[in-house]
Order: C-alpha cells, then sequence, then structure tokens
C-alpha cells in the first residue's frame, strides 16, 4: 500500500475527493491511505498495476497523473510526499515544510529518499510526539503517554551526547537494541524510519480489518452521515432470483440519497441480511475501480452482479449455522444496505478520473483508448475474478516471451528493449501452452505448412523445455486434422511437439 501525506492551506481541500480513507494528522496536515484506488490510479496513468514501481516509464506517467490530481485539489502551495510507509510520508514532508519546499515527491526516487534521510532529530522527535498522542488518542495497548516522553527525552540527550546530528547516521543500531534501553514504542518508530521505502506494505506488518496498517495510529476520518437503506420484507425471500428484484429497488433508492451529496464514485457496499433465526450475516460488495452507480440506472447490473458473486460466497458458511426451521431455515427477513467507501469527486477532477460523459465524448471523437480504457474498468467491476494482462518481453524463448504485467516485476526486466524480439512476439500465436505437448510426426508436409523461425534453447540451462539434450527448434504453422492453426515445432533430435494455437 501507499500513503500521502499532505500539507495544505486550502481550506476546502476534501482529501476524500482521492482516496475513502483518510485521517486529520493535524490541523492543516493530512494522511491518505490510497490503496482502495491504487489499482485506479494506475489504470487511469496509463501505468500498470504496480507495487514495487521498477518500470521508470509507468513510474514517471503516475506521477505526472498523481501531481496534477493533486494540484487541481489542493492548489500549488502544496506539499506532499508519497510513501509506502505513513511514517516516512510524514517525515517527509515535515522536512519539505522546514525548508520551504513545495509540490509532489515520491519516495520511490532519489529526492524522495533523500530528503527522509535529511530529516533532523527535531523533526523525528517533535513527530513522535505526535505519534505517541495519536496512540495515547487510540488507546494503545501497554501504552504510557509520559513513559514514553520521558524515553524519548532519555534518547535525545543520547543522540547529543554521541554527536549524531540525524537519524539517518545511527542506521546501523538494531532496532532491538533501541527497544531494550528506550521502550517499545520507539523502537517502532525506529523500525519504520528504517524500512526500505520501495517495500511493498506499510510498515512492514499486516493491515487490520478496517484497511489500517498494524502498529500505526490510524483514526479514519468520516465526516459525512452513512447512506444507508433498510428493508423488511413482506415475505421471506430463499433464492437470489426473488432477492435481485427487490434489492434492484434498494440500490435505486440508495442512488437517490447519493446523489444528494454530490457525484460520488462507489468502492463498496455493505449488504447486512437478517434471517428469520435472528442471525446476521454481513456480505462485503466491493468494486476494483470507483463505481458510477447512479450512471447504470434502471439496471444497476454491475452492482448486482458483484452482490450476486459475494451472496453465493458467503451464504454456504452462514447456512451451516443457521437454526433449523424447516422449510425456512434458508429464508431472509430483512437486510440493511450501506455504503462504506466512496470518493466525491469536485467536477474539475471528473473527466480525470473518467466517468461515463468522457467515455461518450472519447466515442464521438474517435478516441479507441479512451473508449476501451472505460469499458474494461466496467468489465473488470462486473466480473468475480480479477483480469489478468500480459505483455510481450525481450525473450526468444516462447514460454518464457510474455509475463503478467500486474505481478510484480524484477528490476532488470523491462519489456520491448529489443524491436526486433518484439516483432517476433507480436507474430506468435496469442495462445502458447507453458510446456510444449509432444505430438506424432506429420505426415503430409504439404503446401499448407508454413516455417515461422528457428530458435536455440538457453544451452546453460539444465535441460531444454521439450526435455531433450539437442536444443534447437524449428517452428512452422499448420492445419490439424479439424483444420485449427496450430503451432509446432522440431527439435534436434527430430522429434516434435505442439507448443501454441493461433483461433
Amino acid at each position: 500500500m501507499f500513503y500521502l501525506a499532505i500539507s495544505s492551506s486550502q481550506p476546502d481541500f476534501k482529501p476524500e475527493s482521492l482516496t475513502p480513507r483518510f485521517m486529520l494528522w493535524r490541523p492543516g496536515i493530512w494522511l491518505l491511505d490510497l490503496g482502495p484506488v491504487w489499482a485506479y490510479w494506475c489504470h487511469q496513468a496509463g501505468s500498470h498495476d504496480l507495487h514495487d514501481l521498477h518500470d521508470l516509464h509507468d513510474l514517471n506517467g503516475l506521477h505526472g497523473f498523481l501531481r496534477q490530481a493533486i494540484s487541481a485539489l489542493a492548489g500549488q502551495g502544496v506539499v506532499a510526499v508519497l510513501d509506502a510507509n505513513p511514517w516516512r510520508a510524514l517525515l517527509g514532508m515535515e522536512v519539505m515544510c522546514e525548508r520551504g519546499l513545495n509540490g509532489f515527491v515520491s519516495a520511490q526516487n532519489a529526492l524522495g529518499r533523500n530528503l527522509v534521510n535529511e530529516a533532523s532529530w527535531d523533526i523525528w522527535f517533535r513527530l513522535a510526539d505526535e505519534v505517541a498522542a495519536h496512540w495515547f488518542g487510540t488507546r494503545r495497548e501497554r501504552f504510557n503517554l509520559q513513559v514514553f516522553r520521558r524515553q524519548a527525552r532519555q534518547m535525545a540527550l543520547g543522540m547529543e551526547r554521541l554527536g549524531i546530528r540525524k537519524p539517518a547516521d545511527l542506521g546501523g543500531i538494531p532496532a532491538l537494541a533501541i527497544r531494550r534501553r528506550y521502550g517499545a514504542p520507539l523502537h517502532d518508530l525506529w523500525l519504520w524510519s528504517h524500512e526500505a521505502p520501495s517495500a511493498p506494505g506499510a510498515l512492514g506488518a499486516p493491515r487490520i480489518d478496517d484497511g489500517s496498517p498494524a502498529g500505526f495510529p490510524w483514526v479514519l476520518w468520516r465526516q459525512e452521515q452513512a447512506i444507508q437503506v433498510k428493508r423488511h420484507l413482506d415475505s421471506p425471500l430463499l433464492e437470489w432470483e426473488h432477492m435481485e428484484i427487490v434489492l434492484r429497488e434498494d440500490v435505486d433508492r440508495l442512488c437517490a440519497l447519493l446523489n444528494k451529496q454530490g457525484a460520488g464514485r462507489i468502492l463498496s457496499l455493505e449488504w447486512r441480511v437478517v434471517f428469520l433465526d435472528l442471525s446476521c450475516l454481513v456480505i462485503p460488495i466491493r468494486f476494483r475501480h470507483p463505481h458510477d452507480l447512479p450512471a447504470e440506472f434502471p439496471h444497476y447490473r454491475t452492482a448486482l452482479l458483484q452482490a450476486c458473486y459475494a451472496f453465493e460466497d458467503a451464504i454456504p458458511a452462514a447456512m451451516g449455522a443457521a437454526v433449523d426451521l424447516g422449510v425456512y431455515e434458508k429464508a431472509i427477513g430483512s437486510w440493511d444496505l450501506m455504503v462504506t467507501e466512496k470518493i466525491n469527486l469536485p467536477p474539475v477532477m471528473r473527466d480525470l478520473f473518467g466517468s461515463v460523459r468522457a467515455a461518450n465524448e472519447a466515442e464521438a471523437t474517435d478516441d479507441a483508448e479512451g473508449v476501451a480504457k472505460y469499458r474494461l474498468q466496467q468489465l473488470e467491476n462486473r466480473l468475480s475474478v480479477p483480469l489478468s494482462a500480459y505483455e510481450v518481453t525481450a525473450n526468444w524463448i516462447p514460454e518464457e516471451g510474455y509475463k503478467n504485467v500486474q505481478k510484480n516485476m524484477q528490476p532488470n526486466v523491462e519489456p520491448y528493449t529489443r524491436p526486433s524480439l518484439r516483432a517476433l512476439g507480436l507474430r506468435r500465436p496469442l495462445f502458447v501452452y507453458p510446456k510444449p505437448r509432444s505430438s506424432p510426426q506429420p505426415t503430409n508436409q504439404s503446401r499448407a505448412w508454413v516455417f515461422c523461425e528457428r530458435i536455440m534453447d538457453k544451452w546453460w540451462r539444465s535441460g531444454s523445455a521439450s526435455g531433450q539434450e539437442s536444443t534447437q527448434r524449428d517452428y512452422y504453422m499448420m492445419r490439424d486434422q479439424e483444420q485449427r492453426a496450430v503451432w509446432v515445432f522440431k527439435d534436434g533430435a527430430g522429434k516434435w511437439y505442439v507448443h501454441g494455437m493461433y483461433n
């Protein structure tokens, strides 16, 4: 996950335009959790859903998008620092404020890393005291504010006597030594200060149920009244086909309440159903991208599909614990439907985040890429499983010539580094078996055969893709008995294999 620390003097700055999860750190300082909308932002910026951000092209595109979004919402004098760790994001922001700098900086580049490394002890201990105040407010277990402040003063005095000017100069000290001498809270802060800035996941620890990082004093800011509708059914319902009709009416009521609060995009709903035995089941309904619910009036196909998937996943366990009520043991008597996460988009941001109107304009101007982007987002919101995206890589071995762009990339892997390999990959079939399949020798080598390419296996590896000692492969496109275009090859030992299909 990634966190954005923002210092803005603009009184009408609304962090809910960027993410549904944020907290007020202190007046004028906001801390935003970008986890719920990270994939969407990458998608809008034309980048992949990356976590390590090793691809420099995607990195520059994403940073440009974030800079544009933050400037549109918070003005030109804003100070914003992006980091995988909320503590380090706050440290970098404090350094920028102290030096009179403004703008957007990411800890993924050299400037962002240097900002955190240049933090003085004054900044470190001042921010540590603010964290302690939040710990006290959230009632951290076994935490004593007075003891913490005394230990912090002892640590500051010790650093002054040792002549250590800033925390970065003491990076070699193990965190366990800090714990033994100054206690667990300062140990946690020390760990967070020296965590690798590109590590995926905040604070090197799991996140709790509400999405906040474990150990960090996260207080979710909720200013608006909850958007919620209730339904007491006239007769118990057993099947989804009957529930869908009634649930569509409730989604319509929910949209009416949503429109009163302005243009909002839904990220998650909570469907709380009550059975006849009075047991309750909470069913989360989540969207992969911020979803424009009112735009789907009157069918609400996307929301109802996700509700159906969530219901089918959650109901078996609930039925196992239900009280035996005969034929009605699976019946639902009432439910609540509530918006749990959404972002509010002011007019200046609606085109930036994409909308139905923007998609229609793109279609009118023959912007095929804009239309495809919007339709792909809608498709991902409707599916029960995430889509996988693949692209050609600079590798001549077919089974290694593509990669899933949604998985973490290694720093030394860059697609399309060699135009010849890219062109070769684009001529290959779209469907390639992960491992070639043995095939009998073809009996008729007619004119229908087309020679494609000759490659060599990576001889320095143990064995080859076909399991033979010979490393040469001659690839052909041919028609099988069902007139399908298949991709076959003959290895150096004269054995044949099927490796892919064209259609």
